[in-house]
C-alpha cells in the first residue's frame, strides 16, 4: 500500500539536541499531486520536458528502486495541469493525490471534467476564483457548483420551483408564527450532498458558502424587513401574474418571498455587500 503523501516544512535540529522533534505536516492549501513513473514510451521525452517547466517538479527513486516523477499543482498553476495530464494520465502508473490522499482517477475526472468546462480557457487562477462569483453583482451569483447550487441572485418565486438541481436560499426554512426562520444547516447538507463528487475542485468556494452564510439573516420578520412578504401575501399582490391554481402555488413557493427584484436585489447588497 502507497503511502500517503503531505508537503512538509523543513525541519533543521539544533547543533545539539538529546531526540529529533517530530516531523511537522505544513496546511499548504489547495493543491494536487501527479505522479508518474519512467516508461517505455515514444512520449516519455516529450512529457519530461513539459514536467520540468512545472517549478515544483522533483525526480525520485522509489523503494523498488524504480524512477519515479512528481508535480505538485497549487490552485493559481493548476491550469497548466492539463498540458501535462493529457499525455499521462491514461498511463496506468500514473497517481494523483488531492492534498496528500491518493485519488482514484474516475473520481478525480468527475470533478475535472467539470472544471474544464466553466474554468478551462483561464492561464491562472486567483485565490479568489470560485463558481458563482458574480460577474455584475457585488454579491455571488451563488453558492457550490453550476446547476448544482443554492441561488442568491434574483429568480422570480412564481418560477422557483422549475430550478431542479438548484434551490433559492430563502427556501431553506419555515415560517414560525410571523417570522421566517432561515435553515442554515439545510443548505449546508443540502451542498454537501449535492456536490459530495465536486468538493476537491480549486473552484469550489468552500470559504465563500462559509462566509455568506455567516452574512445571511437568521429569520426575516416581513414587518420590519419590508423587502419581503409571506407567500400569501405576495401571492395576492402578483394575482395578474399568476399562470397557476392558487391553492398550486401555495404548496410550491417559499413561504418567504421578495416584493420585488429590485427590493430583493436592495436588501441582498445590504447584508452581502
Amino acid at each position: 500500500m502507497r503511502k500517503k503523501f503531505e508537503i512538509t516544512s523543513e525541519v533543521k535540529p539544533p547543533a545539539e539536541r538529546a531526540e529529533p522533534e517530530p516531523l511537522q505536516w505544513v496546511d499548504r492549501g489547495w493543491y494536487v499531486v501527479l505522479e508518474f513513473e519512467l516508461a517505455n514510451s515514444a512520449r516519455m521525452d516529450q512529457v519530461l520536458e513539459k514536467a520540468k517547466t512545472n517549478p515544483h517538479f522533483v525526480e525520485l527513486i522509489d523503494e523498488r528502486g524504480v524512477t519515479m516523477y512528481r508535480t505538485i499543482y497549487f490552485k493559481n498553476d493548476f491550469p497548466r495541469f492539463a498540458d501535462l495530464y493529457e499525455l499521462v494520465g491514461s498511463w496506468k502508473n500514473s497517481r494523483l493525490f488531492y492534498r496528500g490522499d491518493e485519488v482514484r482517477k474516475e473520481h478525480f475526472d468527475l470533478w475535472y471534467q467539470s472544471y474544464k468546462i466553466y474554468w478551462g480557457h483561464r492561464k491562472t487562477l486567483n485565490s479568489g476564483d470560485y463558481c458563482g462569483l458574480g460577474k455584475m453583482s457585488p454579491y455571488p451569483d451563488f453558492l457550490g457548483c453550476y446547476e448544482r447550487c443554492v441561488e442568491l441572485r434574483w429568480r422570480d418565486p412564481l418560477f422557483t420551483h422549475y430550478q431542479l438541481n438548484s434551490r433559492v436560499w430563502y427556501s431553506f426554512g419555515k415560517k414560525t408564527k410571523e417570522v421566517f426562520t432561515v435553515d442554515k444547516p439545510a443548505m449546508i447538507s443540502y451542498l454537501s450532498g449535492l456536490n459530495e463528487d465536486y468538493h476537491a475542485c480549486p473552484c469550489y468556494g468552500h470559504t465563500v458558502i462559509e462566509h455568506v452564510l455567516n452574512q445571511l439573516p437568521n429569520e426575516i420578520n416581513p414587518l420590519i424587513h419590508k423587502e419581503w412578504q409571506f407567500k400569501g401575501e405576495y401571492l395576492k399582490h402578483t394575482a395578474d401574474r399568476s399562470y397557476f391554481n392558487f391553492d398550486i402555488a401555495m404548496t410550491t413557493l417559499p413561504d418567504i418571498c421578495p416584493v420585488s427584484e429590485k427590493a430583493y436585489h436592495k436588501f441582498m447588497q445590504k447584508i452581502l455587500q
